[in-house]
């Protein structure tokens, strides 16, 4: 397995870290990794190294604010900011791999950013992957999402309420002390305008699903108490590709892929892309 770090200039001219973990032999195809709130890419590696061993080139970006790319930590003015980096990259996946199909992965933030950009580039895309949708977030409601929003438009920078919680995001101790320790991660409280534009493209991804056509395999965990598993059941009930999969894990937390038995959904990721290889 090779890997490549690099970086591309994304919107508003923010320096973007990307990497890739390459197979030695010619890739069966590209996946794309898009992480989720406060972490980085480099949290996948191991999500990487067992596509890798089944013939897939993974591609992978730090958004705007995390991990080693520019931008005022986990902030955000508009949602679509991180769509339009997601477009931008893959342009670059492109030309590093010509003729490959290509495939999504977004884990919980990362989920809304991969269906915002499938529902609009679908014919661009083999199939669309989501772990810990977040489509229902942990207390939120249109009270909050009202007064949020009101508050973000004259202090959009402000950070509120207590970090993400780390021992939620996992039942693997391990998993929770690295992420607590990793200086990458931030562990600041949530700001006010990435929230209300995190609630709204929850609501408009809700929004978009019945028009979606490319095959698509949602995850989560049934004890995800961070993006909840009302989302799944949306996601079953709502979209509009003939192609969808939903699987629920039996006791797993947010992270599906770092958890006590995450083996089990990284097969099926791994039988899920193999069987949506096209001809």
């Amino acid at each position: 397995m090779r890997h490549e770090e690099g970086t591309f200039t994304g919107l508003h001219g923010l320096n973007i870290f990307t990497q890739a973990w390459l197979p030695d032999e010619p890739p069966r195809a590209a996946v794309i990794l898009v992480h989720g709130y406060a972490e980085h890419s480099s949290r996948y590696g191991h999500v990487a190294a067992c596509l890798v061993e089944h013939g897939y080139a993974v591609y992978a970006l730090d958004l705007r604010g995390h991990g080693q790319s520019e931008g005022r930590r986990v902030y955000v003015g508009r949602f679509d900011e991180y769509v339009a980096d997601l477009r931008a990259y893959r342009e670059r996946v492109r030309a590093a791999a010509p003729g490959l199909p290509v495939f999504v992965y977004g884990h919980s933030m990362g989920s809304l950013i991969g269906l915002l950009y499938a529902s609009g580039d679908q014919g661009d895309l083999a199939g669309l992957i989501t772990a810990g949708t977040a489509l229902r977030l942990s207390g939120a409601n249109p009270v909050l999402a009202g007064l949020v929003r009101l508050l973000s438009a004259v202090l959009p920078t402000v950070r509120l309420g207590p970090p993400l919680a780390a021992s939620k995001i996992s039942r693997d101790p391990a998993v929770v002390q690295r992420y607590e320790d990793d200086p990458l991660v931030d562990r600041g409280a949530m700001r006010l305008r990435w929230l209300s534009e995190m609630l709204s493209a929850s609501r408009q991804c809700i929004k978009l699903l019945p028009t979606l056509t490319v095959p698509y395999l949602a995850l989560h965990g049934s004890a995800d108490t961070l993006t909840l598993p009302e989302g799944a059941d949306i996601i079953r009930q709502a979209s509009g590709a003939p192609d969808t999969t939903v699987r629920l894990y039996d006791g797993m937390y947010h992270e599906v892929h770092n958890e006590l038995g995450k083996e089990q959904a990284l097969d099926d990721i791994v039988a899920w892309l193999d069987a949506h290889l096209p001809a």
